[in-house]
């Protein structure tokens, strides 16, 4: 039967889009760019050791290849050891490093980018295939927005493993869901052979799906919905039990068994593990390897293994945050990042182990959330949520049922306000020149919450000044260098986010004699304002209910925290000077 109009556009608009994909891959220059981010040298590093010498070790000859291959020198490695430095290999799961390797050895620079967009590309034709029988002959163009409508596809330009682990994931939820050909096998069976189709077909999805699960194992819960589609199978419902089983236990095994070789744990995230940054100088560069365990002693162990590398939280206040973080933040929201999730929800079934599948998705959610409270979307260079993206995947098949192709355009319209920085410029470096995400758009800024739970969110500054934590949210408001002052720039909206161990009913703003002697505040204009005989300014900020209230990063106490949105209205396009003070201090400083 010959493909119908709906059913060649489909396809002829994913092939598009990737084929654009490979030429950004292919043409992408990081000449003048800022050095790699996150742990996109580690995993670099990682996979040329395994192009060139075809083992996992660090060396002085990985250091020098990276340098020539990129032009300069890391920006931080992690690196293992069991050893006392003996043999040192790389902090992460080896997994990708090996699958972009060949792409690496043609291309040192690019290679892991080319690998990256084969990795979607694979994924999505095979999703593509396997929604087919469900949504019909507009499958396609349903993959095209899951991963063009979402900020999938922007991992393809990061030297990371996180878009290789939604290709795994999809590809083997692809092979669970697709069309099961139950009834072609033969009757003289009762059961399917364990050396048939059925049986190697559920055994290649097993380990596909266990391929995330070996970086972070909270992602092995999507084999429960995969093992319950292969319980509702008639008679091939042995073989692909056994088949899922035991795919996922062969290469979680086998890569276990690699690690601790390798590093001495069986985890990339164990052992005695290290950042090396040029402020710690790396091994047989800076320093002989010998020194790995003075090293250690004074820059501490960053395994996650160990008693103490990670700190649950069971916070009620940091789980509501979190939780509405993760869903609507401005800069890792999923609805907002990855707002196809919810086509699988328009033409859901439950049949096959589906309805399982938002709820393993929601437990693995809720362990990073535990598990990461101050950082459970990925930090450093992610673009949205890249814990998440991994699990992103199985939202895709809940469609079970013939849809319209309406429905992933009008997802695509409505990710548009949101998508649209990261459409314009897909290759551009994660993080801006101010320090900020570059993906988040104006319209997430102005109507989404910044996240406040969260450390590693890049932009602003933080600093601490009269018992006070402040984190400057957008670069209309900066540090003056070397100075307790902040600047606000003319009539600009400047934004920060005023924290304080005990609730704070007021702060007062002081500026220089040069400040306008009207100031806004979110939109309201201040009437208390006090004028000095030096003609410096003071204005009282009356403080309402908190914005937030929950423990930070560097304390379980809590912090009440309050957004201020400060402004000079129709002032001269000048900075103005400031200082900022808890209400009692101004009070105790004037009495005294």
């Amino acid at each position: 039967m010959k493909p119908r109009v709906p059913e060649i556009v489909s396809w002829a608009v994913l092939a598009v889009l990737l084929f654009a994909m490979l030429v950004g891959a292919f043409r992408f220059d990081r000449a003048g760019r800022p050095s790699l981010v996150g742990d996109e040298a580690t995993y670099a590093m990682q996979a040329a050791s395994l192009a060139w010498d075809l083992d996992l070790a660090y060396s002085r000859a990985d250091y020098d290849r990276f340098v020539a291959h990129w032009g300069g020198p890391p920006d931080g490695l992690i690196l293992q050891s069991h050893d006392n430095g003996a043999r040192i290999t790389y902090g992460k799961p080896f997994l990708y490093a090996l699958a972009i390797a060949p792409f690496v050895r043609a291309a040192p620079v690019r290679g892991g980018l080319i690998a990256n967009v084969v990795f979607l590309a694979a994924a999505a034709v095979l999703a593509s295939f396997a929604l087919r029988g469900t949504v019909g002959e507009t499958a396609p163009l349903w993959v095209a927005a899951f991963l063009f409508a979402s900020v999938s596809f922007g991992y393809a330009f990061w030297v990371h493993a996180d878009l290789f682990l939604l290709a795994a994931t999809a590809a083997g939820l692809a092979l669970v869901y697709g069309s099961i050909p139950d009834q072609a096998m033969p009757q003289i069976y009762a059961e399917a052979p364990l050396t048939g189709p059925a049986f190697w077909r559920w055994f290649l999805a097993g380990m596909l799906l266990a391929v995330a699960g070996a970086f972070r194992p909270f992602y092995l819960i999507l084999l429960i919905p995969a093992l319950l589609a292969a319980w509702s199978l008639g008679h091939a419902r042995r073989a692909a039990l056994i088949g899922l089983v035991a795919g996922a236990v062969l290469l979680l095994a086998g890569t276990s068994l690699v690690q601790w070789g390798a590093g001495g744990s069986w985890s990339g995230y164990g052992g005695e593990r290290q950042g090396f940054y040029p402020r710690t100088g790396y091994p047989e560069v800076d320093f002989p390897a010998s020194q790995w365990s003075s090293s250690l002693q004074k820059w501490g162990n960053t395994s996650w293994l160990q008693e103490g590398g990670v700190a649950p939280s069971f916070d009620p206040k940091l789980l509501s945050w979190n939780s509405a973080y993760f869903f609507a933040g401005r800069n890792v929201g999923v609805l907002p990042y990855f707002l196809p999730l919810l086509l699988g929800f328009v033409t859901m079934r439950g049949d096959r182990g589906r309805w399982a599948i938002p709820l393993a998705v929601l437990v693995a959610v809720l362990g990073f959330l535990v598990i990461r409270p101050f950082n459970f979307y990925g930090g450093g260079g992610a673009i949205g949520n890249r814990y998440f993206l991994p699990l992103y995947p199985a939202f895709w098949f809940l469609a079970a049922r013939p849809a319209r192709p309406v429905w992933p355009v009008l997802a695509a319209a409505l990710a548009a306000p949101f998508l649209w920085p990261l459409w314009t410029h897909p290759t551009a470096f994660p993080v801006g020149e101010d320090g900020r995400y570059r993906h988040v758009s104006e319209i997430a800024e102005r109507y989404l919450p910044y996240e406040t739970t969260q450390s590693h969110i890049p932009g602003g500054q933080d600093m601490s000044v009269n018992n006070l934590w402040l984190k400057l949210l957008n670069h209309n408001v900066y540090r003056a260098e070397g100075s307790e002052s902040l600047r606000l720039i003319g009539s600009n909206l400047g934004e920060l986010l005023v924290g304080s161990p005990d609730p704070l009913p007021a702060v007062y703003l002081d500026f220089g004699r040069d400040a306008p002697s009207r100031l806004e505040i979110g939109g309201a204009e201040i009437a208390s304002t006090i004028f000095r005989p030096d003609g410096t300014i003071t204005f009282h900020v009356p403080l309402k209910k908190p914005r937030a209230v929950h423990p930070m990063w560097w304390t379980w106490d809590d912090y009440y925290l309050y957004e201020l949105d400060i402004q000079f209205p129709k002032a001269p396009a000048a900075p103005f000077s400031f200082r900022i003070h808890p209400a009692e201090d101004l009070i105790q400083r004037s009495g005294g």
